[in-house]
């Protein structure tokens, strides 16, 4: 199959050259062609992934089946993979092309992944106050201040009746970096506290644009961020 893409390639670049020509675009078809099968051979290079028995949901981000998805793994961009995110794990797993296997990717290479609509970073503990975990998260917004989201799954097990029943719960967590300061937001009246001074100015416009934070947290959080950003004279 290599071959054969290889020689079309060849075929398609090198007709009507001379042999010199001819031969020097083989070589720089070949180099780029087996640089590019190589960088994307890193991808398998991890572990394999381990399944669970069987439960009566997944622990996957939005689908359990995978996503074609965006990647920036090893500083390098991969248009088209198919992903999936393990919130229980804390996984990024890629499906390879050979022998389907289901490979779990090392964390500290992924720079990012853009699957589901969603932007999903390896976040790396640093050290400022507040400062959430290691682990993925999903990049809600990124400006001068930024905020992360946090979605987590627990593995429950019951008996009922003498039969093990296991399924998923989830929580989600969403983390304002403001000032070199992380802070936890819970709620409206939280988040307002922290975008302090222009409560006044956020509760009138969070009025006007009927932003509902139960009901719609990430647009609520997103859209409230950039009015706070526009008050501060923060250029994009």
């Amino acid at each position: 199959m290599v071959r054969f893409k290889v020689t079309v390639l060849l075929l398609l670049v090198c007709g009507g050259m001379t042999a010199q020509e001819r031969n020097k675009s083989a070589d720089s078809v070949a180099i780029d062609f087996f640089q590019a099968i190589g960088s994307f051979a890193a991808l398998y290079y991890g572990h394999e992934y381990e399944e669970y028995p069987q439960t009566t949901n997944h622990p996957y981000l939005i689908d359990e089946k995978y996503t074609n998805a965006r990647l920036s793994y090893g500083k390098t961009i991969y248009p088209e993979v198919l992903l999936r995110l393990d919130l229980y794990r804390n996984e990024l797993l890629v499906r390879s092309g050979a022998g389907y296997r289901n490979i779990v990717l090392f964390p500290e290479n992924v720079e990012f992944a853009e699957m589901h609509g969603k932007h999903v970073v390896y976040f790396q503990k640093d050290d400022l106050p507040g400062c959430p975990a290691s682990g993925y998260y999903i990049l809600l917004y990124s400006g001068k201040y930024k905020v992360l989201e946090k979605i987590s799954a627990q593995l429950i097990e019951k008996t009922e009746s003498g039969k093990l029943e296991r399924y998923f719960q989830f929580s989600t967590r969403f983390y304002l970096l403001k000032d070199g300061v992380y802070h936890p937001v819970k709620s409206k009246r939280g988040l307002l506290k922290a975008l302090s001074p222009y409560g006044k100015e956020l509760k009138k416009f969070i009025s006007t644009r009927k932003l509902n934070y139960k009901k719609g947290t990430e647009d609520f959080l997103i859209l409230t961020l950039g009015e706070y950003e526009r008050l501060m004279g923060v250029e994009n």
